[in-house]
């Protein structure tokens, strides 16, 4: 008969993401959520941005098994509910930088 092993579960906090970022070192894949929240203060009324980062660390071989399956659960949603499309009022804010002669920097990683 086999011993049984107790196991704690912690579970953690969910966290929405409004930004990804991935950088790499030989050893690891760092994957950094970002959060923006806009606060305004009370006493001066003037507007705060509180950013939350969650930091997942990766061995090569995870990250990768990572993307596998990130890919095919992409390609299953967009089976069942059609084409991720890039929202319409970043397209719109796209536009609107572009026309400004400003161009969106891709950021590797921040944090």
């Amino acid at each position: 008969m086999a011993e049984e092993i107790p196991i704690d579960v912690n579970v953690g906090q969910e966290f929405f993401a409004e930004q990804v970022s991935v950088s790499h070192s030989p050893i690891r894949f760092v994957v950094d959520f970002v959060k923006n929240t806009p606060r305004i203060e009370a006493s001066t009324h003037s507007t705060r941005l509180f950013t939350s980062h969650s930091v997942v660390l990766l061995d090569p071989y995870l990250a990768k098994e990572f993307l596998s399956v990130l890919t095919d659960n992409i390609g299953k949603y967009e089976q069942k509910f059609g084409k991720i499309e890039k929202p319409a009022a970043l397209l719109k804010f796209e536009k609107e930088a572009h026309k400004h002669g400003k161009k969106p920097e891709r950021q590797d990683y921040f944090g």
